[in-house]
């Protein structure tokens, strides 16, 4: 690591924290509203229209507030004022532009998490400005000497730990609730300074909330700004120096290099409890296989693609479909059938109609948020395009899942991302390489499904298809209709580039080649419960012939719908066998079944299978007032196919609910259920019930009460057995990640690629890394029988009187384990 790219990575830090702020305020304090606005990095539009005249309206707001005329005692004003008016307007509007005009998944940000996160954010900057006055001799250091002296990494780390040390940042100047204050008090003046918000009402009942929605002008105004105001869109950047390691001393502090980005532990949420428990494991070795995997991920080198980048940024400005690259496109419900006519509001059909229409305006929501969040990560990459490689943290879920700490441009992003990013080191090809790569490209383009050494083949015979997308990738748009395509085309323009030498083995490459798990949730089921049946569709055993659960699945409901005996129900019947109903139908509802899928998961999945199929094309074998009856129709035989391939998994979910529930039900002392995986990750477990209280805040001159939802000290049941199961067999398949990773780099691997089940690496080293993936898998579940090791850690938690009604332990099959070793198609 040069000085250079240290001091690089200061100034992105500090980027990163909103130091920027204390520009805007020089610059902008002795500005007038003319042309020298444009000069600044905020721009004149977003500056004249949202910070200025809020910064004003929250000056006004504590004049009024602090000289007595706002009422006495005026916490929320006196809190507000710790910091300069400045700081809060530009940090609650990054909150509004972050949370209300990007793409949030599957949901509206509501008026209380919205107020909660701003004040946080201000909170935070509180906190770090009390450390530097606290602190100001140690501070002085971070910021000024690293930058004038030659001081080793080593002094640098001492330097920071020491700093970490002395700063306990759980601690919390504000309650929840005095947040929820702060932010909607700052809310409201955004709103009467802008106009560009609003709160409405949704749902009925308990389910009743307010949801904060952005004008259009605001939309346009972030998507007109995007380029120019990266400061306010970002929490976490890219590092462009390696991450610090994840050790017994940084457990609380993350892999940044200074206090500028706000301490993290490596379990997000973790309590101090938690991470002393932690801390004493890594003393033991207990964590090693964890440490040295997340360690891995965060040093690998990562770079920019800037020819696939130009590419990319051309077909987004013009609109052009691309797999899952949003676009500018409105999407409209389906007419109401027929049959609804008349029925009560709250009939189970109205309901489910109704619920389907709000998820196509939902959708439409979402597509504009995600247009910002691709904008966004255009941004990024060109930012850090300039860097040979940059790097991402990581965090561990409470699951030990690893997700990258910067979002929008990371290497578990959609297809558009990944393919902006290759290795930042080159590879020689060598000849597995070249194998493996062609293998890569048949994936992407979506011949995944033919045995390997067939899409090897496919690949050397589409050498012209790679040549001629690489020659013109804008004029030739073949590339748009792969499956993955801008993978596809990072992957033509290098397969056009290694045969362009003569001796393709020769090729530096830097791509990665990606080995997904065949339905990994099912996978875990099949290894713990030797399930013969399950591990056979999910490509467990010996057998040259790839199997497909979510083809199996579908052949199941066909067989239904052929069987249907109802009258009434035949004509449907017709129509799906004449529409089909295959394995992409079926896919996403098999897949979130280990994760406890539900029914009405089962009907949304189906939906979007069906819409999908005509938007391609396929014609539709009902009229179309019958569209939705259709859909229903179909999802219902999905549903009641799903048990018929995936037998065991259904039992395992079963009894890890009842164990569980019993736990909660005891209320034991640590209320918690908890269990250690295979990897040596201890996983807590806990869902407690919710006491919820209305806050009285003023919102736009009126008085509202959002609730505050507060966790009580009693475990609730239900949510405690409902979670287990999901969150059960994701620690599993992050323990399996990590055992890989940790015995891949003892191996020499050292560049890794992940998305909890899909495992990539250089392609030359993918013959070696095969067979790691399936020895650490099958080492997992030979050396861990996981269920016993479940319920040794719950027996102790249930009370006496619970344990008459301890299920008995799932029944065992007889699937040898070592299938796993000789099926390719078991990660391919």
């Amino acid at each position: 690591m040069t000085e250079d790219l240290y001091l690089e990575q200061v100034k992105l830090e500090e980027e990163a924290r909103g130091l920027t702020i204390q520009r805007f305020h020089r610059d902008h304090s002795k500005a007038t509203l003319d042309e020298t606005f444009s000069e600044t990095f905020l721009g004149s539009h977003l500056l004249k229209n949202y910070l200025k005249p809020f910064s004003e309206a929250i000056s006004e707001y504590l004049q009024n507030a602090l000289s007595g005329r706002a009422g006495k005692n005026n916490r929320t004003a006196k809190y507000l004022n710790c910091v300069d008016v400045s700081t809060s307007a530009y940090l609650m509007t990054k909150a509004i532009l972050n949370k209300v005009c990007t793409y949030q998944e599957n949901k509206q940000i509501t008026l209380t998490a919205l107020a909660i996160y701003g004040a946080g954010l201000i909170h935070d900057e509180i906190r770090l400005r009390e450390f530097d006055a606290e602190y100001p001799k140690l501070s002085k250091r971070i910021h000024e000497d690293f930058g004038k002296r030659e001081l080793r990494r080593d002094k640098r780390l001492e330097y920071m730990q020491a700093a970490f040390r002395k700063v306990d940042m759980d601690w919390s100047v504000w309650t929840k609730a005095d947040m929820l204050r702060i932010g909607v008090t700052l809310l409201s003046l955004f709103k009467q300074a802008t106009g560009d918000i609003r709160v409405e009402t949704v749902g009925v009942g308990r389910s009743k909330k307010s949801v904060v929605l952005a004008s259009e002008a605001l939309i346009d105004v972030v998507q007109k700004n995007a380029d120019s105001c990266e400061a306010l869109f970002t929490t976490h950047f890219p590092m462009v120096v390696p991450p610090l390691d994840w050790s017994e001393d940084t457990l609380s502090s993350g892999g940044y290099l200074t206090h500028n980005v706000t301490r993290y532990p490596l379990v997000k949420g973790s309590k101090r409890a938690y991470r002393a428990m932690l801390s004493e494991k890594v003393r033991s070795g207990g964590l090693s296989n964890v440490l040295t995997a997340v360690n891995a991920l965060q040093r690998t080198g990562w770079q920019i693609n800037a020819r696939v980048l130009d590419v990319l940024e051309d077909i987004f400005e013009n609109n052009i479909e691309c797999g899952k690259l949003p676009r500018s496109d409105k999407l409209f419900p389906d007419p109401p059938p027929a049959h609804l006519e008349g029925l009560d509001r709250d009939h189970p059909d109205v309901k489910e109609y109704r619920a389907y229409c709000f998820r196509i305006h939902e959708a439409n929501r979402r597509m504009v948020g995600k247009r910002v969040m691709a904008s966004r990560a255009f941004m990024l990459a060109r930012k850090f395009s300039v860097y040979d490689n940059i790097y991402f943290p990581y965090d561990l879920d409470s699951r030990g899942r690893a997700y990258p700490k910067p979002s929008g441009l990371h290497p578990q992003g959609p297809d558009y991302v990944k393919g902006l990013l290759r290795f930042g080191e080159a590879r020689p090809l060598g000849f597995g390489g070249v194998f493996w790569l062609g293998v890569h490209g048949a994936n992407c383009w979506g011949e995944d499904k033919l045995p390997i050494p067939e899409r090897a083949q496919w690949a050397e015979e589409n050498l012209d298809l790679a040549r001629r997308v690489a020659a013109d990738p804008t004029k030739n748009l073949e590339w748009t209709k792969a499956d993955s395509p801008v993978q596809f085309l990072a992957w033509a323009i290098e397969w056009s580039e290694a045969f362009s030498l003569g001796n393709p083995e020769e090729y530096l490459s830097k791509l990665h080649v990606d080995l997904d798990a065949t339905c990994s949730g099912l996978q875990h089921f099949s290894a713990m419960l030797r399930d013969e049946v399950g591990g056979y569709h999910v490509n467990m055993v010996p057998n040259d012939v790839r199997q497909d659960v979510y083809g199996a699945v579908a052949a199941e409901a066909k067989a239904l719908i052929e069987a249907e005996k109802d009258e009434e129900l035949k004509p449907m019947a017709a129509a799906w066998l004449s529409f089909g109903i295959d394995r992409k139908t079926t896919k996403r509802s098999v897949m979130v079944k280990p994760y406890a899928g539900t029914r009405s998961s089962c009907n949304t999945y189906v939906t979007e299978a069906v819409d999908e199929k005509l938007k391609a094309g396929v014609a539709l074998p009902v009229p179309k007032d019958d569209l939705w009856k259709f859909k229903m129709y179909g999802a219902g035989k999905v549903w009641n196919a799903i048990p018929k391939v995936v037998v065991a998994a259904d039992g395992a979910m079963k009894w890890l609910m009842d164990v569980t529930k019993l736990v909660a039900k005891s209320q034991p002392e640590d209320r918690r259920i908890e269990w250690v995986t295979p990897s040596g990750f201890p996983v807590h477990q806990y869902k407690f019930d919710v006491r919820s209280r209305r806050v009285d805040t003023f919102f736009d001159g009126s008085v509202i009460q959002p609730r505050l939802s507060e966790d009580t000290d009693m475990l609730d049941p239900r949510k405690m057995a409902s979670s287990v199961a999901p969150s059960f067999v994701h620690s599993l398949d992050a323990s399996h990640l990590q055992m890989t990773v940790a015995k891949a780099r003892e191996e020499g691997i050292v560049d890794f690629a992940v998305v909890h089940d899909s495992f990539g690496v250089h392609a030359s080293e993918i013959p070696r890394f095969c067979r790691i993936i399936r020895e650490a898998f099958v080492g997992m579940y030979e050396d861990h029988d996981v269920l016993d090791e479940f319920m040794t850690s719950a027996l102790p938690l249930i009370a006496e009187e619970h344990m008459e009604d301890v299920p008995p332990m799932p029944e065992r099959g007889s699937l040898d384990l070592r299938g796993v070793l000789e099926n390719p198609f078991f990660f391919s």
